[in-house]
C-alpha cells in the first residue's frame, strides 16, 4: 500500500469510526444516502431536465436516469422502454400507426404490451414528444406537461455537472440500463454487448473512469449531516479529483460484464430472485457488484415470507444448498460482512401508497408495518440502509436529519 493509499484508508477509517459512534449502521459508517428515483417525480415530470434540477437542489447524493437506445441507436433517457405512460404521443395524430403490440420473452425482461416504443423513434423524433406528469397522483402539479422533452443520455450528464457547478456540490450519477437483451439485440454488435458499450464509451470519454473510487470510500467529507445537506464545508474540504459514479441494471449478466470492463461500481439490481437471499447468493453476488439494489419488501418481512406471499416459486433444495434463506437482519449482516452495500427501491412520497406487501396480507410471520414514511424510513436507517432510493426528496432529508439528530441525542 503507497503511502498516500494508507493516509486514505486512515482517513476514511476514522471518519467512518465517528459516524459509527452516532450510531449509523451502514457499511461506510456514515448516514443513508439519497438517490434521486428518476430525479425528482413528486413535483417534475420524471426523467426531465426540471426534475434533474429539483432533485440537486435538494441535495440528495445521486441523481438517477434511466438510459434506452432510440432508433438510431443514441442513448436516450426514459423510464419504460414503451412512451404513452410518460409522454403525450397518443395525442399526436402523426405517431398513431406507430401504435403496436410488441413481445419480448427473455431471461431477464419479459414484454408483452401494445404502446409505442422508443426503438421505433429515431432522436429527431422523439424530440417532438413532451415529457408529462403522470395523471394518477392529483396532488402532482401537472403545469410542467409541456415544458420538457426527451433527453440524450450526454444532455442528462451535461445537466448534472452544471448543477455541481452552480451548487458547488459533487453528484453522483447511476444510469440503470434498462432491458439489455432487448436493445442487444434490435442493434447487434459484433460481441452482442453494443449496448453496455455505448454508455461505457460515453462514460470514459467524459472523466468518469479517472480516479473512480469504490462506493464506501467516497465519504461525505464532514461529519455533520445538516453542514453536507447546506453545503457548509470544512475548513480543509478538498474538491474530489473524480465523478461519483455507479452503474445499474436488473441484467445480472450486464452486470458481470460491466463489472469485467470498468472500475465504476456496479449496482445489481433485484426485483424477486429468491437465490440472491441466501449466503451463496450474496456471495455471487460480491463477485461482480458491491451494491445490492432489493425491492424493498425484504426489508419489512424476511425474504422466504416475501416469496411465498408473492407466489414467486423456487428450490426448496436448491436455497438449502445455497444456505437457506437468510432473515431481514441476516441479510443486512450478511450483505455488509461481503462488503455489498444494499440499496432498496422505492420509498414514496408521503400522499401515497408505500407498496409494502406487509400492509396487504394479515400473516403471523410478518410481526411489523410501518403505518407511515416516518416510520418506513426509520426502520431501515435502523437496519443500516446504505442508500435509499426517493421519491420527494424534501420529505427524505427532513427524515434523514431527524434520524441523525436522534442518534447525536442518544450518545
Amino acid at each position: 500500500m503507497s503511502f498516500f493509499s494508507l493516509l486514505s484508508f486512515l482517513f476514511i477509517s476514522c471518519f467512518s469510526s465517528i459516524l459509527a459512534e452516532r450510531g449509523w449502521n451502514t457499511l461506510h459508517g456514515g448516514p443513508s444516502k439519497i438517490v434521486g428515483h428518476r430525479g425528482e417525480k413528486a413535483f417534475m415530470p420524471e426523467h426531465s431536465l426540471g426534475s434533474y434540477h429539483q432533485s440537486g437542489l435538494e441535495a440528495i447524493d445521486y441523481i438517477e436516469p434511466d438510459v434506452c437506445l432510440s432508433k438510431d441507436g443514441v442513448l436516450v433517457v426514459i423510464h419504460n422502454e414503451w412512451l404513452g405512460d410518460t409522454t403525450n404521443v397518443a395525442n399526436l395524430t402523426q405517431f398513431a400507426n406507430r401504435k403496436r403490440q410488441y413481445q419480448f420473452d427473455g431471461k431477464f425482461t419479459q414484454i408483452n404490451r401494445t404502446d409505442w416504443w422508443v426503438f421505433d423513434f429515431t432522436l429527431a423524433e422523439l424530440k417532438t414528444l413532451n415529457i408529462i406528469q403522470a395523471s394518477g397522483y392529483p396532488y402532482r402539479p401537472q403545469y410542467y406537461n409541456t415544458d420538457f422533452t426527451v433527453l440524450t443520455f450526454e444532455e442528462y450528464l451535461d445537466k448534472v455537472e452544471s448543477l455541481s457547478k452552480v451548487l458547488d456540490r459533487e453528484f453522483g450519477i447511476i444510469p440503470e440500463l434498462k432491458s439489455p437483451e432487448v436493445f442487444n439485440t434490435l442493434i447487434p454488435s459484433t460481441n452482442g454487448r453494443g449496448f453496455e458499450d455505448k454508455l461505457l464509451e460515453v462514460l470514459e470519454r467524459r472523466g468518469y473512469t479517472v480516479n473512480q473510487p469504490s462506493p464506501i470510500d467516497a465519504p461525505m467529507g464532514t461529519t455533520s449531516l445538516i453542514d453536507w445537506v447546506l453545503n457548509i464545508k470544512p475548513a480543509d474540504y478538498k474538491k474530489p479529483n473524480y465523478k461519483l459514479a455507479a452503474i445499474q441494471s436488473f441484467d445480472q449478466e450486464t452486470c458481470q460484464y460491466l463489472a469485467s470492463q470498468t472500475k465504476i461500481p456496479i449496482v445489481a439490481l433485484d426485483e424477486n430472485t429468491p437465490t440472491m437471499y441466501t449466503p451463496a447468493g450474496l456471495d455471487k453476488i460480491a463477485s461482480y457488484s458491491k451494491i445490492f439494489s432489493p425491492w424493498k419488501d425484504v426489508l419489512f418481512a424476511d425474504p422466504q415470507v416475501v416469496f411465498d406471499l408473492s407466489n414467486v416459486t423456487y428450490n426448496k433444495d436448491e436455497i438449502a444448498s445455497m444456505g437457506g434463506f437468510l432473515s431481514t437482519k441476516d441479510f443486512v449482516a450478511e450483505a455488509h460482512k461481503r462488503g455489498i452495500e444494499l440499496s432498496p427501491y422505492t420509498f414514496y412520497d408521503s400522499r401515497q401508497d408505500n407498496l409494502l406487501l406487509c400492509g396487504s396480507f394479515n400473516d403471523s410471520r410478518i410481526t411489523w408495518c410501518p403505518k407511515n414514511r416516518k416510520e418506513e424510513l426509520f426502520h431501515v436507517f435502523d437496519l443500516g440502509i446504505d442508500y435509499i432510493f426517493s421519491e420527494n426528496h424534501f420529505e427524505s432529508q427532513m427524515l434523514r436529519l431527524s434520524y441523525d439528530y436522534e442518534l447525536a441525542n442518544k450518545n
